[in-house]
């Protein structure tokens, strides 16, 4: 009796310790990954929110993707004023830390598409974009750079020195096969018949309506968050005093 609990408190140790977010790191194997969907989600994730777990988790559940890679926007941009790149991806590793599914990295885009280059033809990358890229960057009332989006968005164009570790690097340095699209409200995609310009959309999720904006607002006026953002990020949100009147 007394070999068999063992046993089986050995193997509870061995599958409790291998159920964690995967860190993409000069130690991760990438030939993993061949054969495989990875899904490259990028976004701000200031903070990550319910809505973008939905979309992450439902993303693995139904099997659009085998992995999902959350990829911070690592800033040197003029769209936002975010919060440290640290800080964020620490609110986003207390999310997933129990799901191996789930990989992470501090790569700069350089270092993400330099290491990709060698699995580059054997994986296929999904990436993971909500509807309002598509409505307001791609098609949106600005066609000349609407037209600038899709000739780089994604396309894992060599990337020049300006864009080692930047925003725009991280939204090239991988090259999307397809695409799957969180949809926002009831965004009408007809027009685009199941294709972005020269590539496919492989699926669709309806996104809840939880958005960074609405928590950080939220905070701002002393409203509780409990019901926008995972009780990890609530926690880490405190602790660092992120989005409160004067931090």
């Amino acid at each position: 009796m007394t070999k068999i609990f063992s046993t089986l408190l050995f193997l509870f140790v061995v599958a409790f310790s291998t159920m964690q977010s995967t860190i993409l790191d000069e130690n991760f194997d990438l030939t993993q990954l061949k054969g495989k969907n990875l899904g490259y989600y990028i976004g701000s994730f200031d903070p990550i929110h319910l809505g973008h777990q939905h979309v992450i988790d439902t993303a693995l559940q139904e099997n659009h993707v085998d992995f999902v890679l959350i990829y911070p926007a690592p800033g040197g941009d003029s769209f936002k004023n975010r919060n440290k790149l640290h800080l964020r991806q620490k609110m986003i590793a207390s999310v997933y830390k129990d799901n191996p599914k789930v990989l992470l990295t501090s790569w700069s885009p350089k270092q993400l598409q330099d290491h990709f280059e060698c699995v580059a033809k054997d994986v296929s990358v999904v990436g993971i974009i909500g509807s309002d890229v598509i409505t307001e960057k791609f098609y949106g009332s600005d066609k000349e750079l609407g037209d600038k989006y899709l000739k780089v968005f994604m396309r894992g164009m060599p990337l020049t020195e300006k864009h080692f570790e930047d925003t725009a690097g991280a939204l090239i340095a991988l090259k999307a096969d397809s695409f799957l699209v969180a949809l926002r409200g009831n965004v009408d995609l007809a027009f685009l018949h199941d294709s972005i310009h020269d590539r496919p959309i492989a699926g669709y999720i309806q996104s809840k309506g939880e958005s960074s904006t609405q928590v950080r607002n939220a905070i701002l006026i002393g409203e509780a968050i409990d019901a926008l953002v995972d009780a990890s990020v609530v926690k880490i949100i405190h602790e660092e005093n992120l989005y409160h009147p004067g931090s």
